[in-house]
Parts: C-alpha cells; sequence; structure tokens
C-alpha cells in the first residue's frame, strides 16, 4: 500500500537502513536511560530501583531487560551518555599543553569544571554506586587512562623516551582534577577556593608534566 510504512521503511529523520523496528527499539532504550538518569538524580542510586525507572519511562520490566542487565547497567548506559561531551574538553586541554603558554593551560582547566557543573546530579549517583558496587567500580575502570589517550598531541610532542611517564602522570593529574572538582562543584565543600585551586593545580601540571620539544 502507497502511503503505508513498513517494517524495513526508515521513518522520520532516522539514521539511513535502520528499520522502523530499529528505531522504536532505540527510542525506547533512550527513553530508559533519560528516565533513569531523573530517578538517580531524585532518588539516588541505592533507593532506586527497576520498578521506579520502568515507571518514570512508562514501560514493562520485561522492555526493561529487552535492553539492560539491572540497575548497574543501566547506570553505566547514564554514565557514557554524559561522558560524551568530555573528549572536546581534554583536546582543549591537550591543545593547551602543547601550546606550553600558563594562561592556555589554566584557561582550559577551568572549562573542564563546567563538566562537573552540568553533569553533577548524575556524578553523585555514580560516585555513590562506585562505593557499593564492586563490579561496577570494575567495569568503569580505566577511563582516566581513557581520557589521557585524548591528549595525542601533548604526546605526540614529548620525546620519546618521556612517553609512558607522560601519560602515566597525566592520568594522575586526572585523577586529581576529577577528586577536586567532584568536591568543589558537587560536593560543594566549604574551604577550597576555586580560583587558587586553578592556579595551584596549573602549576603543579606545569612543573610536573614533562616539557614538549620545540623547533629547532
Amino acid at each position: 500500500m502507497g502511503g503505508t510504512s513498513t517494517d524495513t521503511e526508515p521513518v522520520g529523520d532516522s539514521r539511513p537502513g535502520m528499520t522502523v523496528r530499529d528505531e522504536l527499539r532505540e527510542l525506547t532504550h533512550q527513553r530508559l536511560l533519560a528516565a533513569a538518569e531523573l530517578v538517580f538524580q531524585r532518588d539516588g542510586y541505592s533507593r532506586s530501583t527497576v520498578g521506579n525507572i520502568t515507571q518514570a519511562a512508562n514501560v514493562n520490566r520485561a522492555t526493561f531487560y529487552l535492553h539492560f542487565t539491572d540497575k548497574a547497567d543501566v547506570l553505566l548506559g547514564v554514565l557514557r551518555a554524559n561522558l560524551a561531551d568530555t573528549p572536546g574538553y581534554w583536546h582543549e586541554v591537550d591543545a593547551a599543553l602543547v601550546d606550553g603558554g600558563r594562561d592556555a593551560l589554566r584557561a582550559s582547566l577551568s572549562n573542564t569544571l563546567h563538566w562537573y557543573q552540568q553533569h553533577g546530579a548524575v556524578l553523585r549517583s555514580v560516585r555513590e554506586a562506585l562505593a557499593t558496587d564492586l563490579h561496577l567500580a570494575e567495569q568503569t575502570q580505566g577511563n582516566f587512562a581513557g581520557f589521557a589517550d585524548e591528549m595525542t598531541g601533548y604526546l605526540a610532542s614529548v620525546r620519546p623516551d618521556e612517553r609512558d611517564r607522560a601519560h602515566l602522570r597525566l592520568q594522575l593529574l586526572l585523577i586529581q582534577l576529577d577528586q577536586l572538582a567532584f568536591r568543589l562543584i558537587v560536593q560543594r565543600r566549604q574551604g577550597i577556593d576555586r580560583e587558587v585551586m586553578l592556579d595551584e593545580l596549573t602549576d603543579i601540571w606545569r612543573l610536573v608534566l614533562p616539557a614538549t620539544r620545540r623547533p629547532g
């Protein structure tokens, strides 16, 4: 029938090659992620349940288990969605490290704090989950190594015999940045002045990381 869409026809602005069934599955997946994020922010990880999430998404439990194995699995999905915009921040830090200037590095580190402001509510749930779920903690290991991998310009610009050390130190500095930003932005701990912290972090990064090679 000419005007009727079939199960193999894309609809709306779906990606080429997606069937109607694929598109509906993807929409349901995204609805579950959005509902889970809302529930985790509202109730915290420990008090959230699969039932809360399915109710918020207006789907049944069987549908949930077609997409996720359990509550921890959907939290990982929420975390990945929230991490999607992080490479842009690290690319900016990478460019500042290649530039070598203190002002550029400080500005780029300051911008990373915006990510914590944007995703703070989810990060609270993630930290709570990591403290209580060993399996989840194991699955999220390596995130900071991955962020250090984004610093391709800087790593390429240090001497080859310094690259492994530079990569390890980047990981350690990123862990430090994460801990401080979480306390300052997400937990809103008193006693840490943001501008002083940024000054100190900038000087530590410049002191600790191997210098880039300069032409000539």
